[in-house]
């Protein structure tokens, strides 16, 4: 079944079982949004849905709730976005569980704005290192609208006035 324009439910699917739950659509709306701010050619589930069998998880998971999916993100030439460039751009979105996992995959959550046992938690899975505090670093990214400002002078009655002009 169609979930949105980029993501289908067969994609949630257990790995264990195949079977699967209604996955947010807050969860949903974010991957959407992450796909056109990084302009993707594809984002790809590695994990969603995760029953109780399901070996990887607790029994609070994020996955068992359908808040969770552990993604790549493939750029339009074929290459994938770093771990940390996923992380960035998934913090600036709003979510509110991200854990950097291998060098090209990133997990993310809807934990901050759905129930659930902690609001908040940015991590490494790969060094066990928890709460990070931030992944921003400034990268600008394809589907990025940035916002420039020019220096500007401007001679008025023989008063000199500089400033930035931004362009919107």
């Amino acid at each position: 079944m169609k979930l949105s324009e980029h993501f289908d439910s067969s994609e949630f699917v257990c790995k264990c079982c195949g079977k699967s739950i209604t996955m947010s659509k807050l969860l949903i709306d974010r991957l959407e949004k992450m796909h056109s701010y990084m302009d993707a050619k594809a984002i790809y589930i590695n994990s969603g849905y995760r029953c109780p069998n399901n070996q990887y998880g607790t029994k609070t998971d994020a996955h068992r709730l359908g808040l969770a999916a552990d993604i790549r993100v493939q750029k339009q030439d074929g290459t994938y976005y770093t771990a940390q460039d996923i992380a960035e751009v998934a913090e600036r979105i709003g979510f509110g569980g991200i854990g950097l996992m291998l060098p090209e995959s990133c997990h993310v959550d809807t934990r901050d704005s759905e129930q659930y046992s902690n609001n908040h938690w940015f991590g490494n899975e790969t060094t066990g290192e928890n709460w990070i505090k931030t992944f921003q670093r400034g990268t600008v990214f394809p589907g990025e609208k940035v916002k420039v400002k020019k220096k500007i002078t401007l001679i008025i009655d023989d008063h000199t006035y500089t400033g930035l002009l931004e362009e919107m």
